[in-house]
C-alpha cells in the first residue's frame, strides 16, 4: 500500500515537471497575444486616423458619420474583447503555473538551496497587480476616440 502511494506521488511529481514548461510557455504566449492584438489594432487605427486627416478632403456627416462610428465601435469592441480574453487566459495559466511552482517547492526556503528559496515569495502574487491589459485597452480606446473626433471635426487641412 505504501509502495503504491509513493509511486503515485512520484508519478504526480513527474507529471508536474512535464506540465511546468507548458504552462510557462502558455503564460508568455498569452501576454504576447495581448501585445500583438494591441499593436495590430493600434496600427490599423493610426492608418485610419492619418487617412481621415490627410487623405479625406472633407469630414463625414449624417449617415456616413453614423456608419463609420458604428464600424469603429464594433472594431474597438472586438479588439477589447480579444485582449480581455487573452488576459483571462493569461491569468488562468499564471495561477496554474504558480500552483505547480508551489508543489515543486520553488518558493520553499531550503527546499532546493540551503537557507534560500529558489523563487522570491512575491512572485506568487506579483501578477495580481499587473495592469498591462488596462494599458493596452487605454491605448486602443484613445486611438479610437481620436479617429472618431477626426471624422466629426470640420476639415482644416
Amino acid at each position: 500500500m505504501t509502495e503504491n502511494i509513493s509511486e503515485s506521488r512520484g508519478e504526480r511529481l513527474e507529471t508536474l515537471i512535464e506540465l511546468y514548461p507548458l504552462y510557462k510557455e502558455e503564460v508568455y504566449l498569452r501576454r504576447e497575444q495581448m501585445m500583438k492584438l494591441t499593436a495590430l489594432g493600434s496600427a490599423l487605427l493610426l492608418v485610419l486616423l492619418f487617412s481621415i486627416i490627410w487623405v479625406t478632403p472633407c469630414r463625414f456627416d449624417g449617415t456616413e458619420a453614423i456608419l463609420a462610428i458604428t464600424g469603429l465601435a464594433i472594431f474597438w469592441s472586438l479588439l477589447v474583447y480579444l485582449i480581455l480574453q487573452q488576459r483571462d487566459r493569461h491569468q488562468m495559466a499564471k495561477q496554474s503555473l504558480i500552483e505547480i511552482e508551489r508543489t515543486l517547492g520553488l518558493y520553499k526556503e531550503g527546499f532546493h538551496i540551503k537557507h534560500k528559496a529558489l523563487y522570491p515569495q512575491d512572485w506568487q502574487t506579483a501578477w495580481l497587480s499587473d495592469r498591462s491589459a488596462t494599458m493596452y485597452i487605454a491605448v486602443v480606446t484613445t486611438l479610437t476616440i481620436l479617429a472618431i473626433a477626426a471624422m466629426l471635426l470640420p476639415s482644416s487641412i
